[in-house]
């Protein structure tokens, strides 16, 4: 008797089935990457992502045992079957779908440039130096002489027959000088009038020809603090190949960087590693896709730190990644992702997330 029981604990334990997820419970990869998927404050998932494989698991009576894992962990555990599915945001590629397999896409994204914000004496330094260019002084050294030589002009026809507002000599002058600034800015005081027939000829030339240039002078002032700012920042993707980036390793924009030629390319295990040296001056940018880069800023509480530039680049789409071998766990969740997407709420789940639909 004693020996049977041996025998049967004996096969009990050696039993490579032991201790093993049943065949009816699936083993569900993740890794956090909010708003696809996240943990609130009691540690519970939630997430896009979250809810619809919640529905899909309702749907087709799945059991599911999640298992948090790193973005590689994630990779390397799909193609080694050690998981049954992730619920990772992955990018549909070639090169992994050779690995493992995806579901239909549910979700279309686009990489994003994450870099620190501009201080307020940056955006002062922007503007007064678009000022000191040549031509801006050009154009205000040509205001200073209009003014002048109407404003000579203006005494020289009035002095004699206005001296009430025109005095003789050098004070006489500044008076001209004085009454052609407030003309030409349109200020008009009216302590300095012109009553000669050629005075008032040459207060009319001066009110409609600086009436212009002064317009012209605004528009160019405005135009080269616009042109400075661009100029003072990276406003093209390529521009970032001579200046040290970040992005998460094994990611879709990191392959994207390597075979664009981007040279100074620093790889990080996680967005919040990455965000934080970018906060800290070690990297010039992070790049990654934008809706987890938003995400991950503000739950960080870097929005005023760090701001997200209008690049877009690298389009690319979502689906979940299944290990080899589960072909018909693919086809099944396939078709409830197009299902969940015709469904009229879908719009309503997106908004809830912060994310909008394929465009």
């Amino acid at each position: 008797m004693k020996m049977a029981i041996w025998i049967l604990l004996a096969g009990l334990f050696f039993n490579p089935s032991y201790g093993a997820v049943p065949t009816d419970t699936l083993l569900v990869g993740y890794t956090l990457a909010p708003p696809f998927i996240y943990e609130d404050d009691k540690g519970v998932l939630d997430g896009l992502n979250y809810r619809i494989w919640e529905e899909i698991s309702k749907r087709e009576g799945y059991t599911s045992r999640f298992v948090r894992l790193s973005y590689e962990q994630t990779l390397t555990s799909l193609e080694s079957g050690s998981i049954d599915i992730s619920i990772t945001p992955l990018s549909l590629t070639a090169a992994r779908g050779a690995k493992f397999q995806f579901t239909t896409p549910y979700y279309a994204s686009h990489g994003a440039v994450a870099v620190i914000a501009p201080s307020a004496w940056r955006k002062f330094s922007d503007t007064f130096w678009g000022l000191l260019n040549s031509n801006f002084l050009k154009g205000f050294f040509i205001l200073l002489a209009i003014i002048f030589v109407f404003g000579v002009l203006g005494w020289y026809f009035e002095w004699k027959n206005n001296s009430d507002h025109f005095r003789e000599g050098i004070p006489g002058i500044w008076d001209g000088i004085w009454w052609s600034a407030v003309t030409l800015t349109t200020v008009g005081y009216g302590d300095k009038t012109p009553k000669t027939f050629l005075g008032k000829m040459a207060a009319l030339l001066l009110m409609f020809g600086g009436l212009l240039f002064v317009s012209g002078i605004t528009a160019g002032i405005a135009s080269n603090i616009a042109v400075n700012e661009l100029s003072n920042d990276i406003s093209t993707l390529n521009q970032f190949k001579s200046v040290k980036i970040g992005t998460l390793s094994n990611s879709q924009i990191h392959d994207y960087l390597k075979i664009h030629f981007f040279k100074d390319v620093q790889a990080y295990p996680g967005i919040e590693e990455g965000l934080r040296a970018l906060s800290s001056g070690d990297i010039r940018a992070f790049m990654y896709d934008e809706e987890i880069l938003r995400s991950e800023i503000a739950l960080m509480s870097l929005s005023e730190e760090i701001q997200i530039l209008p690049l877009k680049f690298d389009s690319k789409f979502y689906g979940f990644g299944i290990s080899q071998g589960h072909d018909s766990l693919k086809l099944r969740i396939s078709e409830q992702i197009l299902e969940i997407r015709d469904d009229n709420d879908w719009q309503m789940v997106l908004h809830e997330y912060g994310l909008s639909d394929f465009n």
